[in-house]
C-alpha cells in the first residue's frame, strides 16, 4: 500500500512540474556501517541528551546528564580536566520524585549557558525539575562554582521540552516555560516578560532558537495561529522580535515587555493554492553572501508539515532586510470575537509607533503601551527570499530536524554557493545547494549531492556544526542526545566517484575531476596551484562537461527487487519502496559495442527519455487503451444486435403463446384483456382507499385496454 501511494504521488508530481518542485535524487548514498570518522558517546550507561551550549575556534562545550563536557574539535576527545561536574541534590531529587518524575527525569541536565567573561559564565539545569542556575568562574585551570540562583524562566523544567536562549549584551534572554507542567511560555529577560494567558502573545509556543541581531533579538517559534481560530485550527511559523534596551513600559507595565512583536513566516511551495510548510524545527546562523548580484544576509530555516498530513520537508531562506521590513509594516487586528482579522488602519496606529525601540521605554505613553500589547502580530508575512524552497523532500520515513552552512563555498566557474547540510530525524544527514542562487531570485535549482547514515536508525539529528582548522580537512559535527560524530565535508573519493562522469555529475563545488591523475580531487587541495584549474573539470548547474566526452547520458530503469530481511542494528531504506531511474554510471555516454546477435560494425545509439516523457507515455497510454477499449465494445453490441441467431426451443415455445393468432390451431381464441384497477377518486381528488383518509377498501372500477 506504501509503495502504491509513493507511486501515485511521484506520478501526480512529475505530471506537473510546473506546481511542485520534483524531489531531487540524491547523487551519493552512503551507509551507516560505511561512514568513517571520530566519536563522542559520553556516558554510555544512560541518555545524555547532548545540547550545543557554545562554540569556539578549537572546542564545543556540551551540556548533558549532570555534566558539561568540553570537547576538542580536533579529534572530538573530551580535554583533560575540563569537565564541569554538577548534579541535583538529594532532596530536590526526592521532590522530584514526589511530582511522579523517574529516575532518569530527576536530574540535572544543562541547557543553558552564557558567556560574562574570558573567565567567567553562566549555565543553568533542570535540577530535577526545578531549574537552577549557577555562574562558574576559572582558576588555575579549573572550574569554581560561585553562587546559585533561581533559573525559572530561564531554563525548561524538562531536558525534552523545546526551549531556547541567547546571551546579548551581558544580558540573558531566554525563551521557555515557567511553571512545572508547561502551561505558561514566556520570553523572558530579568525582570521583562510577556505577558501571562494572553494568546495574542504566545498560544503555545515551541521555541527553536534565537539570535541576537543589531538592536534586537528575534526568536523563531511555531505556535497556535489565533488569526486562524475563526476557521478551525493550525500552526503557523513566527519570528518573535524585542529591543534589547527595552526597560519595560510605565506604571502598570514595568516588567513587561513594550517592544515585542511577531509576524508569520512564510514557507510554501506557491500556486493558486499554495501549500505551506508550517511547522518549523530550527535555523541556521546569519550567512552573508551575494546572491543574484546582490550583497545580502540570510537565514535558513527547516519547515515540516505536521506530523498526520503528507510527510513533507522543506528549508526556506529568509533575508534579515526582509525580516526588519514586516516589523515596519502594517498591524493586524479582530475588532470583535467574531470579527475577521484584518489590517489596521494607519490612522489608528499611534506615535511613538508602538514596538520601536526607543531610549527609555518607561516614558512612553499609555497610549502606545496598550496598542503593542493589543496588536502584537503584524498584518505581512515573511516572505521566502528565493520564492521557493532551496530544498523540498516528501518522504514516509523521515522529515528535517536541523541545518547547518558552509558559506559562500566558490566553484571553478568563480560563483560562490552555499552548502547546506540538513540532518533527519532518522539518522540522515543531506548535502544540498541551490545552483540558481548566484544568478536568480525567483527560481531555485534543487541538488542533493549526498545522503549519508551517519547515525543509527531512529536516532535524530539535533545540532549540525561546521568546522574548519587550520592544518586540517574541513568536517562537519553532527550531535544527537547520545552520540557526537565528525564526517567529512565532501565525499570525492567516493567508490561512486571513480569516473570523470560520475564526478562531475555530483555537483559538488567541493568536488573536482582531475584529467592529469584521473582521480575526483577535493578542489582546495588543488587551488594552490595556477595550471591546475586547467586540468579540473567541474560543472555545478548541469553535471556535465565536455572534458569528460560526449554530453549525452543513458538512462535505465532499475528494476525493483525485493529487500533483504533486515537484520539487527540495519536500516531500512526508503528507495526499496520507489520507482528510481538513474544514470548509468559504469556506460554513462552510450554503448558503442554490440551484443552477440547484432551485426558487426553497428553503433546502437541509446534512447534517452526523461521522467516527463515516461510519465506522459503512461498516461496517454492509459487514455487511448479506454478509447479502444469502449469503441471495440461498441461494434460487438452492434453486431450482435443486428445479427440473426437461433433460439431455444422452450424460448420459441414460449414466445409463440403471445404472438399467435387467433386463428392458429390448439390456441384458445379469446382475446386477451389486459385489465387495470384504477380506484375512484374523491371529490377531494384523492383515492378513496388512501391510507390519509383510514377508510377500508371500496369497491374499484375496472378500466379495459
Amino acid at each position: 500500500m506504501r509503495a502504491t501511494l509513493r507511486i501515485l504521488a511521484l506520478v501526480a508530481l512529475f505530471g506537473r512540474p510546473d506546481a511542485w518542485p520534483q524531489d531531487p535524487i540524491p547523487r551519493l548514498h552512503v551507509k551507516h556501517r560505511e561512514v568513517v570518522g571520530q566519536r563522542f558517546l559520553g556516558n554510555e550507561s544512560h541518555v545524555e541528551h547532548f545540547k550545543l551550549l557554545e562554540r569556539a575556534a578549537t572546542f564545543i562545550l556540551i551540556g548533558a546528564r549532570n555534566a558539561i563536557y568540553n570537547i576538542s574539535l580536533h579529534d572530538l576527545t573530551e580535554v583533560a580536566d575540563q569537565r564541569v561536574q554538577w548534579s541535583s541534590s538529594g532532596a530536590h531529587r526526592e521532590l522530584c520524585y514526589l511530582k511522579g518524575r523517574s529516575e532518569d527525569e530527576c536530574q540535572n541536565y544543562v541547557r543553558v549557558f552564557g558567556r560574562q567573561g574570558p573567565d567567567r559564565f553562566l549555565a543553568c539545569g533542570t535540577n530535577a525539575y526545578k531549574p537552577l542556575c549557577r555562574q562558574f568562574t576559572i582558576k588555575d585551570g579549573t572550574y569554581v562554582s560561585e553562587k546559585d540562583t533561581e533559573g525559572r524562566g530561564l531554563c525548561p523544567h524538562d531536558p525534552l521540552h523545546n526551549s531556547t536562549a541567547v546571551f546579548a549584551g551581558g544580558q540573558l534572554y531566554a525563551a521557555t516555560v515557567a511553571d512545572f507542567s508547561g502551561g505558561e511560555p514566556l520570553i523572558y529577560r530579568e525582570p521583562i516578560r510577556t505577558e501571562r494567558s494572553d494568546l495574542n502573545q504566545l498560544n503555545g509556543p515551541n521555541f527553536v532558537s534565537s539570535l541576537a541581531y543589531g538592536d534586537f533579538v528575534f526568536f523563531f517559534y511555531r505556535e497556535t495561529a489565533v488569526e486562524y481560530m475563526n476557521c478551525g485550527k493550525a500552526v503557523y511559523p513566527r519570528v518573535g522580535r524585542v529591543c534589547q534596551h527595552d526597560k519595560g513600559g510605565p506604571h502598570a507595565f514595568g516588567d513587561r515587555w513594550t517592544s515585542f512583536l511577531k509576524a508569520r513566516l512564510n514557507c510554501s511551495v506557491p500556486g493558486d493554492y499554495p501549500f505551506y510548510f508550517n511547522e518549523i524545527q530550527s535555523t541556521s546562523d546569519v550567512t552573508e553572501g551575494v546572491y543574484a548580484g546582490e550583497h545580502t544576509q540570510l537565514i535558513y530555516g527547516v519547515f515540516t508539515t505536521p506530523v498526520n498530513s503528507i510527510g513533507g520537508s522543506a528549508v526556506c531562506a529568509f533575508t534579515m532586510s526582509s525580516i526588519l521590513e514586516v516589523f515596519q509594516g502594517a498591524f493586524k487586528e479582530q475588532e470583535t470575537i467574531n470579527s475577521n482579522w484584518l489590517r489596521v488602519l494607519p490612522e489608528k496606529v499611534p506615535e511613538p509607533r508602538p514596538g520601536a525601540c526607543v531610549n527609555d521605554s518607561r516614558t512612553l505613553p499609555d497610549i502606545t503601551v496598550n496598542f503593542v500589547k493589543a496588536h502584537p502580530l503584524m498584518d505581512e508575512a515573511v516572505q521566502s527570499h528565493f520564492a521557493l524552497p532551496v530544498v523540498t523532500k516528501i518522504s514516509f520515513n523521515y522529515r528535517f530536524t536541523k541545518v547547518a552552512v558552509d558559506p559562500q563555498v566558490k566553484a571553478l566557474d568563480g560563483k560562490a554557493y552555499d552548502i547546506l547540510y540538513i540532518g533527519t530525524d532518522d539518522g540522515r544527514v543531506m548535502k544540498a545547494l541551490n545552483t540558481k542562487a548566484p544568478d536568480s531570485r525567483v527560481d531555485v535549482g534543487q541538488v542533493v549531492v549526498s545522503d549519508v547514515q551517519v547515525l543509527r536508525y531512529g536516532q535524530a539529528v539535533k545540532d549540525l556544526q561546521v568546522v574548519h582548522l587550520a592544518g586540517e580537512a574541513s568536517k562537519l559535527v553532527v550531535i544527537a542526545d547520545s552520540e557526537i560524530r565528525a564526517i567529512p565535508l565532501h565525499h570525492c573519493d567516493s567508490s561512486a566517484a571513480k569516473s570523470c562522469t560520475a564526478c562531475v555529475a555530483l555537483q559538488d563545488p567541493h568536488c573536482a575531476w582531475d584529467a592529469m591523475t584521473n582521480q575526483c580531487v577535493a578542489v582546495p587541495t588543488k587551488l594552490h596551484d595556477s595550471d591546475a584549474e586547467k586540468t579540473l573539470f567541474q560543472d555545478i548547474v548541469n553535471g556535465k562537461h565536455k572534458g569528460c566526452g560526449f554530453e549525452r547520458e543513458t538512462a535505465k530503469t532499475v528494476q525493483p527487487v525485493v529487500p533483504p530481511r533486515l537484520g539487527r542494528g540495519e536500516q531500512p531504506d526508503e528507495r526499496d519502496n520507489e520507482i528510481v531511474i538513474e544514470l548509468d554510471r559504469e556506460n554513462q555516454y552510450g554503448r558503442t559495442q554490440p551484443r552477440a546477435n547484432e551485426p558487426q560494425g553497428v553503433i546502437v545509439t541509446p534512447v534517452v527519455y526523461s521522467a516527463q516523457t515516461l510519465t506522459g507515455a503512461l498516461l496517454g497510454t492509459c487514455f487511448f487503451s479506454l478509447i479502444a477499449g469502449f469503441a471495440s465494445g461498441f461494434w460487438f453490441s452492434q453486431r450482435l444486435r443486428n445479427a440473426p441467431y437461433p433460439e431455444p426451443p422452450e424460448q420459441r415455445q414460449q414466445l409463440n403463446r403471445l404472438t399467435e393468432s387467433t386463428e392458429s390451431p390448439g390456441f384458445n381464441n379469446k382475446s386477451i384483456n389486459l385489465v387495470l384497477n384504477v380506484p375512484p377518486k374523491n371529490p377531494n381528488g384523492k383515492n378513496a382507499n388512501s391510507s390519509a383518509e383510514n377508510k377500508p377498501m371500496q369497491k374499484v372500477k375496472k378500466t379495459y385496454i
